[in-house]
């Protein structure tokens, strides 16, 4: 009996599948597998994600970049509009050029741009009684009309003549202008209204006369043709203050007034300009030998340089042998602020042409190189991993040119 019984269990224990689980080595490759796939997965992710913020970061440069573009254009397509041959302000003799320039202005390489123009917008045409050229102080004149004006406005009154240089089929005509800025205090009567300017300030002197050459010019011109405009002025620079943050400012007097800069945006580390003149035919002292430039033309010459800062200088005078200023670049460089994981532009763009770096289309900054420069040796505003863009404005500035 005890044998039939332990036969039967030797038999019930047979019957029972083997239970076995995983080995240590057989745990430890499943763990390696998966440690290799997790791996691979968060690479790709971080490698998406680091493209995906480079992207983003590249777009925001572009939007800022195009933001800053779009501003200068604006107001380098109007420069000198019905004051060619420049303009006074109170409180000095200068004659200001429409366009003034200033190359390496800060002293580490961007250059400075003002800009003035009077807006078309806002416009009267002034009466008889500007023809007391005697009276002082100038305060009060007639205009036809009101609309658009108000006190405390900025305004510019000018005058323009024309000289015919030559004959057909080469003649040129030349416009000639006088003109003179000053502030509004007060406004009375309707048709014809009276302006009544400041005498203090920013913008008016006791005799304002500022005004002297614009009066004169006046009562020579027939028919009078003396206007009255809302005047712009425009500045724009990089502060060389604050140069890490790379900060492009803008002045609403165009540098005429002090401590007036406001902050535009952040990240642009440089603004060149390049400038086009035209000098030949009897309109300038200035030798007619063509500069080395590209082109061949002995009459109209790019400078990218320091003789910009001559060739838009204020002068003592309205004279009509200043050379004509007909085309205007204008190129922003702009870089990302925040530091990109293995990702950096290896230089800065070269803005100039090395074989003639004060006579190009762009300008005088050439290429800083970067990848493999440590920090400390490089300029402030370049430290640090970054993307850089830069774009070029250009603009034909026909509202200083000669008209053949």
């Amino acid at each position: 009996m005890s044998t039939a019984a332990g036969s039967l269990a030797q038999r019930g224990r047979g019957a029972r599948s083997p239970q076995r689980g995983f080995t240590l080595i057989e745990l430890m490759i499943a763990l390696t597998i998966s440690a290799l796939l997790i791996a691979m997965i968060l690479s790709i992710f971080v490698r998406m994600s680091t493209a995906f913020r480079t992207q983003q970061a590249v777009a925001e440069l572009q939007r800022t970049l195009t933001a800053g573009q779009d501003v200068i254009q604006r107001d380098v397509r109007q420069a000198g509009f019905q004051m060619i041959d420049g303009f006074r302000v109170s409180g000095t003799p200068a004659v200001h050029a429409a366009v003034e320039l200033r190359d390496n202005a800060s002293g580490f390489g961007p250059d400075e741009l003002h800009v003035f123009y009077a807006d078309s917008s806002a416009q009267a045409r002034a009466e008889a009684t500007l023809d007391t050229v005697a009276a002082d102080p100038f305060v009060t004149f007639a205009v036809d009309d009101r609309d658009r004006f108000a006190p405390d406005d900025v305004i510019v009154i000018t005058n323009r003549s024309s000289t015919v240089l030559g004959t057909p089929p080469n003649q040129l005509v030349v416009i000639h202008t006088r003109a003179c800025v000053g502030q509004i205090l007060a406004i009375t009567g309707t048709a014809p209204a009276t302006i009544t300017l400041r005498t203090d300030g920013d913008w008016g002197e006791p005799d304002n006369n500022q005004c002297d050459d614009v009066r004169l010019n006046h009562g020579t011109v027939t028919p009078r043709n003396t206007m009255v405009y809302r005047f712009v002025a425009r500045g724009y620079r990089i502060d060389a203050t604050r140069r890490s943050l790379g900060v492009l400012q803008q002045s609403p007097t165009g540098g005429l007034r002090a401590n007036d800069w406001q902050d535009m945006g952040l990240g642009f580390t440089d603004l060149q300009v390049a400038s086009r003149w035209y000098e030949g035919e009897d309109l300038t002292a200035r030798a007619t030998t063509d500069t080395p430039d590209l082109d061949t033309d002995a009459d109209r010459d790019w400078y990218s340089g320091a003789d910009q800062n001559t060739l838009t200088a204020t002068t003592n005078t309205f004279t009509d042998a200043r050379p004509l200023l007909t085309e205007l670049r204008v190129t922003l460089v702009v870089r990302t602020r925040g530091k990109l994981q293995s990702v950096g532009t290896a230089k800065t763009p070269s803005l100039t042409d090395l074989a003639r770096p004060d006579n190009n289309d762009l300008g005088n900054r050439g290429a800083v190189t970067l990848d493999g420069v440590p920090d400390s040796s490089r300029p402030e505003e370049l430290r640090g991993d970054a993307i850089y863009r830069y774009a070029t404005v250009g603009a034909d500035l026909r509202n200083l040119a000669v008209a053949r």
